[in-house]
């Protein structure tokens, strides 16, 4: 891998070029041959817009270039991580140009174990509402702001997670194979897995329904405890109030008599 950096981070290039050569493997790919990879490191949002042409988002913090097998990588937050999620859309490349972008961006979660993005299922009002994006909504929001780019990452890598059970002990190798000989998405999923990409996206719905449903019920007893609190708490402030106007009441006008001799 050739590096290019700027003075002050000849290092941190380095750590990150031979990193690479080390990085796989590459699930449901076959080992890849050899091939040049240029890895760019800079630490500024200037140089990074320049040198990616202004083309992505401001909170983007790197990007692959599969035609030239460039990688500009901006320094901030897990680098080594960032490097492998680029990669991994490299390696993809090479086999399966023309995938969905949530298949691509999904792999690159799988591939980089970037499971921070996967907790971010929680954070997603898809999710809690209970009806999870379709493939086309999660392409958009791939495109979207930071909050729901974030979450968008994490289902398009529980979308591949969940093609890699499909595949059982062999993973996403029969996914792969089909995209190799067929190239399109849809049909390399039908000969693969005999689904449409409709059945695929259903199949995929009940899975995260089944393995974060408890987010929907944690969001309802959440809400519950939350509505019931303010209640009480409605109920606590009201009487101690109105205890309050009546020790006013009484204590008006109160006179306390003088001290009587005792009985004999």
């Amino acid at each position: 891998m050739q590096a290019i950096y700027w003075p002050g981070d000849e290092r941190l290039a380095t750590e990150l070029a031979e990193a690479a050569d080390r990085a796989g493997p590459w699930p449901g790919l076959p080992d890849p041959e050899p091939f040049p990879i240029t890895l760019i490191v800079t630490r500024t949002q200037a140089r990074f817009d320049s040198l990616t042409r202004g083309r992505l988002p401001a909170w983007t913090g790197a990007a692959a270039f599969p035609a030239s097998n460039t990688i500009v990588l901006r320094v901030t937050g897990d680098p080594m991580g960032t490097l492998r999620h680029e990669l991994a859309h490299l390696m993809l490349a090479r086999v399966a140009p023309h995938v969905p972008r949530w298949f691509a961006e999904g792999y690159a979660v799988r591939v980089g174990r970037d499971w921070g993005r996967l907790e971010a299922l929680a954070l997603n009002w898809r999710l809690v509402r209970g009806r999870p994006p379709t493939f086309r909504e999660l392409d958009r929001a791939l495109r979207s702001g930071p909050t729901d780019a974030r979450a968008a990452y994490a289902l398009a890598g529980s979308a591949v997670l969940f093609l890699e059970r499909v595949g059982g002990e062999r993973g996403l190798e029969p996914l792969m194979a089909r995209l190799q000989e067929e190239r399109a998405f849809e049909p390399a999923v039908r000969m693969a897995h005999l689904w449409s990409i409709e059945e695929l996206e259903a199949a995929w719905h009940r899975d995260l329904r089944r393995r974060y449903g408890w987010l929907l019920l944690g969001s309802s007893v959440t809400l519950f405890w939350g509505m019931t609190a303010l209640v009480v708490g409605f109920v606590w402030w009201r009487r101690r109030r109105l205890d309050r106007v009546r020790r006013a009441a009484l204590d008006d006008g109160w006179v306390i008599p003088d001290a009587e001799p005792p009985n004999a």
